[in-house]
């Protein structure tokens, strides 16, 4: 699926800057005094559905606010997990002279190293776990999210919330699934020593709800009173089969739907506009290249939403230790190892 917008230049000035700092794993962004002169053209490529709620929408978002600040204009391809397909609208964009090519999904890295090394004057992002930050070049910026963070912070909230046993729900075996699980364990630890973490199950896809539905049908038969999933398109089948069960989740998308979110606690998510932002400045100004980025609390690049009590079954200061902890880890008081 395309999702399309005019790219024509148009004449603008940007608002206040912000650039990613100049080295490898880097987490903060870093000022700039140099303003955009004109309109940055964007292509922009997701693996899934721009609208999950979830991972994929949270470049979406960022684009359209990007647009509808007149910093940018873009077009956004669906869907284009495949390197098969995936490659050619990469190079078909190169080939236009887009300025900024973004690959959001470890599933897009070695089609935009491909191409990036066809295209040395334009400028290109790639995704991925953590072993991205330093595989940056001259034209392609890498990017990442602090894992240990959005693992850790999703499970002291799910142990906040005193509730036993705990099932999770993942997409798929990868390293930085399985690393995000291990803190996300530390987390409720953390939070409640007492809790008990069901075995973790995989639905094997980021996306087949039906798969997590089941998985976590499955969890709520073996106990589970609350289950945890780490967003993207499974998100809507855990939270339909828990808001069917009446069990709380923690990770679950807008995309899920009001029922599913009713039972929802709360999660941890991306938030791409800084870190898209900083890029389109950088394209700007002349200085992209040969830096990575790691979204983080810190930055604004991960955040949570709002606690939502459940129909007042969540204890009342869970949203004032999530707010205490989160300080802890920015100002550095607390750590996670």
């Amino acid at each position: 699926m395309r999702i399309s917008r005019s790219l024509a230049f148009l004449a603008t000035a940007a608002t206040a800057a912000i650039v990613l700092a100049g080295c490898s794993g880097s987490t903060e962004p870093a000022a700039s005094d140099q303003p955009a002169s004109e309109v940055i053209t964007v292509g922009a490529l997701t693996p899934g559905n721009a609208n999950d709620g979830a991972f994929n929408q949270a470049l979406a978002d960022a684009l359209a606010q990007l647009e509808e600040e007149g910093l940018i204009t873009y077009e956004l391809r669906e869907q284009m997990a495949d390197p098969a397909e995936s490659e050619p609208v990469i190079a078909d964009f190169a080939s236009q002279g887009v300025d900024l090519i973004i690959g959001h999904g470890i599933e897009l890295g070695d089609a935009i190293f491909s191409v990036a090394e066809d295209f040395p004057d334009v400028s290109f992002t790639a995704s991925g776990g953590a072993d991205i930050l330093e595989k940056y070049t001259d034209n392609v910026e890498t990017w990442t999210y602090d894992v240990a963070q959005v693992g850790y912070l999703s499970g002291y909230i799910a142990g906040l919330t005193q509730l036993s046993p705990i099932g999770r729900v993942e997409s798929m075996e990868l390293d930085f699934v399985v690393a995000t699980d291990a803190f996300f364990q530390q987390g409720v630890t953390a939070a409640n020593p007492a809790a008990e973490l069901l075995p973790v199950v995989y639905a094997g896809s980021f996306d087949d709800a039906e798969a997590a539905a089941s998985a976590t049908t499955g969890l709520i038969g073996q106990g589970a009173q609350l289950v945890y999933t780490t967003g993207d398109g499974i998100a809507a089948g855990v939270g339909a089969a828990a808001a069917d069960a009446g069990v709380p989740t923690v990770g679950v998308s807008p995309a899920a739907g009001e029922e599913a979110l009713s039972v929802n606690v709360s999660t941890v998510d991306l938030d791409m506009y800084p870190i898209v932002k900083a890029w389109v400045e950088e394209v700007a100004a002349g200085d992209f290249g040969g830096k990575s980025v790691v979204s983080t609390l810190q930055n604004g690049g991960i955040a949570y939403q709002e606690i939502n009590d459940v129909d007042g079954t969540i204890p009342a200061d869970v949203a004032t230790k999530v707010e205490e902890l989160i300080a802890g880890l920015t100002d550095g008081s607390i750590t996670i190892s």
